[in-house]
């Protein structure tokens, strides 16, 4: 059974999701966001579950502490609120990009919701890139011929952003890697982009700089004819 962590300083939401998705899910259930965080940390669950009305860390700082946090391993984040106001809505959406749960949705609703976001999230756990690498997300690694590539975290999380074979934005890469509204230094950065690329360079893949507007994953085509 799929488990789930649900935050939600309110204790008559935390009795009724549990009364009516405990059949679906095994549900751990959190008074405080402070104290979800520490669950979070040393427990392994397959979907995390926050309102966002909560003193001490709403829902949205709790999403950017935990997305942030170096053991941060991709585990999918979904927002709540029974608030009817839109732009609470919107921003949850625009800031987590998965769900949102809100006013008015049947518990059958959130659990097929819920549990379509699991999914999701394993479906993505292996992508392959083509060409013998890729990118095992459950122990954050880049495999290339079956063997490790040996990236740091933020050097996965780069990859796995380029792995779409859009061109990205640094600003972009920032997010991705470091949370929303982080401020890194060009440096820091730059640093992480060197090392990566180095590490790639018994791959054909390439990570190419766009001259004032991102950064792009390529293939080398000479190196597919050896």
């Amino acid at each position: 059974m799929n488990k789930i962590l649900y935050i939600d300083d309110s204790k008559e939401n935390l009795e009724r999701f549990h009364y009516k998705l405990n059949d679906l899910f095994e549900l751990t259930l959190c008074e405080c966001p402070l104290e979800g965080f520490e669950l979070a940390r040393e427990n392994d669950y397959d979907l995390i579950l926050a309102d966002i009305l909560m003193p001490k860390m709403n829902g949205l700082q709790f999403y950017r502490e935990v997305t942030r946090a170096p053991w941060y391993a991709s585990t999918p984040i979904v927002l709540k609120s029974l608030s009817q106001d839109e732009s609470i809505k919107l921003e949850a959406l625009e800031i987590t990009k998965t769900d949102f749960l809100t006013h008015g949705m049947s518990f059958e609703e959130i659990g097929l919701r819920l549990q379509n976001q699991i999914h999701r999230h394993r479906s993505n756990k292996r992508v392959s890139l083509g060409f013998s690498l890729i990118l095992d997300v459950d122990n954050i690694q880049a495999l290339f011929e079956n063997e490790c590539l040996g990236l740091t975290k933020q050097e996965f999380k780069i990859l796995k952003t380029l792995s779409a074979k859009k061109l990205r934005s640094k600003r972009d890469l920032v997010e991705s890697v470091w949370g929303e509204g982080c401020s890194v230094d060009d440096n820091n950065i730059n640093t992480h982009l060197v090392n990566l690329r180095k590490k790639l360079e018994v791959t054909p893949h390439r990570v190419v700089n766009i001259r004032n507007k991102g950064f792009l994953l390529s293939v080398d085509n000479q190196e597919n004819l050896k």
